[in-house]
């Protein structure tokens, strides 16, 4: 069983996630990824931290405490995997509060603790989001900026760095943790994001060549469908209505011998030519409509003027035509796709709308050419334009192939208004000029 689709589901499809409603977003799988390896590398790179505490039995010092409490935050968001991601970076986040506190504490506010403050929210931004991180940096520069007012007020006693032996190791083992895990992440990150925008042109490229062939097919089947209706209506006109005529021309012959000799049965074969004038009649309309010929803008009115007084006889349901002004568009092959948008919405109109009254605008001026449809039926559905039946992909095949513009929307007052405008060209500028 085919389904339709819609349009935000095909993009759904070439991302991935229509087929399964509840697979994770592309975003969030990899922020899942990216978080489980960022800290691990984040514990790995704070470990000498930790060796260098326990080595020195500063286990129980303050700032072993921290340095262990710190460690533990981050080795906590790289096991507790069935934490949610954001709630495993906010552990990350308070372990580099904790980190900044110690190097606060040990150097002041000229040692570490500004670049740890002012560097950490990027991989918030990237692993958490924008909000998150925005709100992340915003707390670490206010931290920042109280904590050097508390200095120069007095209030943090600024700690002088004395300067051991080995102190260059500690210092490097600082800035490493503190910026390359960072870098990694921002890395992988622009790789990320610069995979994805391939991924997603060449899926847009796709789509747009995969529309742009069923457009071509479509309209290779509709100018098939445009040719055949051509030869069977030349058919009929050439064909049947030729034979009828005869039919008819040797009835009458006969209907008048039989008069002349007072034949009763005069009579009867006289209701034989009426109805082979009516047969005629239908079936040369049936041929114009099918088969109308080179249209040019002088003949569209009469041609659609023909078509509404015919369907009018047919259908019960009033029918109104005004012609507004002179046509200045020449090209035969935008007046027949006009006359077809006309004839398909009338079509419309008269079986699907339960209309009690049509009216059909032909309008002329500097700008172009207007056909427009009203009827004051039960209207369009209001997933109309998404679902795009065959005939409202044939109104705008025709629209495009004019070289124009397709509206179908309500129609003031009720019912739904089909209006299709084809611009003035140039070409028909001097060719009405020279008439």
């Amino acid at each position: 069983m085919t389904k339709t689709l819609r349009e935000g589901q095909v993009w759904e499809m070439a991302e991935g996630t229509a087929t399964n409603p509840s697979a994770e977003d592309p975003l969030d799988a990899w922020r899942r990824k990216a978080t489980n390896a960022y800290s691990l590398f984040v514990v790995v790179a704070h470990l000498p931290f930790v060796l260098a505490v326990v080595t020195h039995r500063l286990v129980l010092s303050r700032h072993g405490i921290a340095v262990m409490a710190a460690w533990s935050l981050t080795l906590g968001a790289a096991l507790l995997r069935r934490l949610a991601p954001t709630a495993r970076v906010w552990l990350l986040v308070l372990a580099v509060w904790v980190y900044a506190g110690i190097m606060l504490d040990r150097g002041g506010i000229f040692f570490n603790f500004r670049g740890a403050l002012i560097g950490s929210p990027l991989a918030v931004l990237i692993l958490a989001g924008v909000r998150r991180g925005l709100v992340v940096g915003a707390i670490n520069m206010l931290l920042t900026v109280a904590a050097i007012r508390a200095t120069e007020a007095g209030w943090l006693r600024q700690v002088p760095l004395l300067w051991q032996s080995g102190e260059w190791r500690v210092q490097a083992v600082g800035v490493l943790g503190a910026a390359l895990p960072q870098y990694l992440l921002l890395a992988w990150f622009s790789h990320h994001l610069s995979t994805s925008v391939r991924r997603e042109a060449v899926t847009a490229a796709r789509l747009r060549a995969e529309a742009a062939d069923r457009e071509r097919l479509e309209g290779e089947v509709l100018e098939a469908g445009e040719r055949e209706c051509r030869r069977i209506g030349s058919e009929l006109h050439d064909g049947v209505c030729q034979d009828l005529t005869g039919l008819l021309i040797r009835s009458k012959r006969a209907q008048k011998a039989l008069e002349a000799l007072s034949n009763p049965e005069a009579e009867a074969l006289r209701s034989v030519v009426e109805g082979l004038g009516e047969a005629i009649g239908e079936v040369h309309g049936l041929s114009r409509r099918l088969s109308p010929g080179w249209l040019t803008a002088r003949d569209l009115a009469g041609a659609v003027d023909d078509l509404v007084r015919r369907t009018a006889e047919v259908a019960d349901v009033s029918i109104s035509f005004i012609a507004d002004g002179d046509g200045p568009t020449v090209d035969p092959v935008v007046t027949l796709h006009l006359f077809r948008v006309a004839q398909e919405a009338l079509a419309n109109a008269v079986r699907h709308a339960a209309a009690t009254q049509i009216e059909i605008l032909l309008a002329h001026d500097p700008e172009g050419t207007r056909i427009r449809v009203d009827d004051d039926g039960v209207g369009l559905p209001a997933d109309a334009a998404l679902r795009g039946g065959l005939g409202l992909r044939t109104l705008r095949w025709r629209a495009v192939k004019a070289g124009g513009t397709l509206t179908v929307g309500p129609r003031p007052g009720g019912g739904t208004r089909v209006e299709c405008s084809v611009p003035r060209t140039e070409a028909g500028k001097e060719t009405e000029s020279e008439l």
